[in-house]
Protein backbone atom coordinates (compact mmCIF):
# COMPACT_ATOMS: atom_id res chain seq x y z
CA UNK A 1 0.00 0.00 0.00
CA UNK A 2 1.47 3.57 -1.10
CA UNK A 3 0.58 5.97 1.67
CA UNK A 4 1.68 9.35 0.18
CA UNK A 5 3.73 9.65 -2.90
CA UNK A 6 5.43 12.70 -4.01
CA UNK A 7 6.50 12.50 -7.38
CA UNK A 8 8.08 15.69 -8.83
CA UNK A 9 9.07 15.44 -12.42
CA UNK A 10 10.97 18.17 -14.49
CA UNK A 11 10.13 18.13 -18.20
CA UNK A 12 12.05 20.47 -20.48
CA UNK A 13 9.89 21.63 -23.84
CA UNK A 14 11.32 23.91 -26.62
CA UNK A 15 8.53 25.43 -28.69
CA UNK A 16 9.19 23.28 -31.49
CA UNK A 17 9.10 20.33 -29.34
CA UNK A 18 5.99 21.55 -27.73
CA UNK A 19 4.30 22.01 -31.64
CA UNK A 20 5.12 18.65 -32.22
CA UNK A 21 3.53 17.25 -29.72
CA UNK A 22 0.30 19.58 -29.68
CA UNK A 23 0.03 18.49 -33.39
CA UNK A 24 0.41 14.73 -33.20
CA UNK A 25 -2.20 14.81 -30.30
CA UNK A 26 -4.54 16.84 -32.43
CA UNK A 27 -4.04 14.48 -35.30
CA UNK A 28 -4.45 11.82 -33.20
CA UNK A 29 -7.88 13.17 -31.84
CA UNK A 30 -9.14 14.00 -35.45
CA UNK A 31 -8.07 10.53 -36.62
CA UNK A 32 -10.57 8.90 -33.76
CA UNK A 33 -13.02 11.33 -34.46
CA UNK A 34 -13.76 10.87 -38.11
CA UNK A 35 -12.76 7.29 -38.36
CA UNK A 36 -16.72 6.67 -37.27
CA UNK A 37 -17.90 8.77 -39.89
CA UNK A 38 -18.61 7.32 -42.94
CA UNK A 39 -16.55 6.38 -46.05
CA UNK A 40 -18.89 8.34 -48.70
CA UNK A 41 -17.18 11.12 -50.48
CA UNK A 42 -19.10 14.22 -49.94
CA UNK A 43 -17.90 17.83 -51.22
CA UNK A 44 -17.66 20.23 -47.92
CA UNK A 45 -18.62 23.77 -48.97
CA UNK A 46 -16.86 26.03 -46.40
CA UNK A 47 -14.49 25.61 -43.70
CA UNK A 48 -17.49 25.64 -41.25
CA UNK A 49 -18.11 22.30 -43.21
CA UNK A 50 -14.72 21.08 -42.31
CA UNK A 51 -14.47 22.06 -39.02
CA UNK A 52 -17.87 20.21 -38.34
CA UNK A 53 -16.69 17.45 -40.48
CA UNK A 54 -13.28 17.14 -38.27
CA UNK A 55 -14.73 17.64 -35.02
CA UNK A 56 -12.82 20.94 -34.65
CA UNK A 57 -13.05 24.88 -34.43
CA UNK A 58 -13.33 27.20 -37.86
CA UNK A 59 -9.95 28.55 -36.80
CA UNK A 60 -8.49 25.13 -36.44
CA UNK A 61 -9.70 24.11 -39.75
CA UNK A 62 -8.45 27.32 -41.35
CA UNK A 63 -4.88 26.84 -39.85
CA UNK A 64 -4.87 22.97 -41.15
CA UNK A 65 -5.90 24.27 -44.61
CA UNK A 66 -3.48 26.99 -44.64
CA UNK A 67 -0.70 24.51 -43.16
CA UNK A 68 -1.17 22.71 -46.57
CA UNK A 69 -2.03 19.29 -44.08
CA UNK A 70 -5.78 19.40 -45.91
CA UNK A 71 -6.31 19.11 -49.97
CA UNK A 72 -8.58 21.36 -50.90
CA UNK A 73 -9.97 23.21 -54.65
CA UNK A 74 -10.80 26.72 -54.96
CA UNK A 75 -12.87 28.07 -57.04
CA UNK A 76 -12.97 31.82 -57.29
CA UNK A 77 -13.40 32.23 -53.62
CA UNK A 78 -15.28 28.78 -52.76
CA UNK A 79 -13.44 26.40 -51.32
CA UNK A 80 -14.17 23.13 -51.69
CA UNK A 81 -13.09 20.13 -49.61
CA UNK A 82 -13.62 16.36 -50.64
CA UNK A 83 -14.15 14.08 -47.81
CA UNK A 84 -11.88 10.96 -48.87
CA UNK A 85 -9.02 13.55 -49.86
CA UNK A 86 -9.25 14.91 -46.35
CA UNK A 87 -9.77 11.70 -44.64
CA UNK A 88 -6.36 10.31 -46.34
CA UNK A 89 -4.45 13.33 -45.73
CA UNK A 90 -5.34 12.83 -42.03
CA UNK A 91 -3.97 9.51 -42.17
CA UNK A 92 -0.71 10.53 -44.28
CA UNK A 93 -0.19 12.50 -41.54
CA UNK A 94 -1.18 10.17 -38.37
CA UNK A 95 1.92 8.02 -40.41
CA UNK A 96 4.12 10.83 -40.19
CA UNK A 97 4.43 10.76 -36.27
CA UNK A 98 4.65 6.96 -36.42
CA UNK A 99 1.17 5.94 -34.59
Amino acid sequence: MIKNLNIMIQVNFNEERLSAIVQNAVTNALVEKTEVQTTEARILHSIRDLAEFLGCSTVTAQKFKNKGWIPYRQIGRKVLFDTNEVMKAIERKKGCHGK
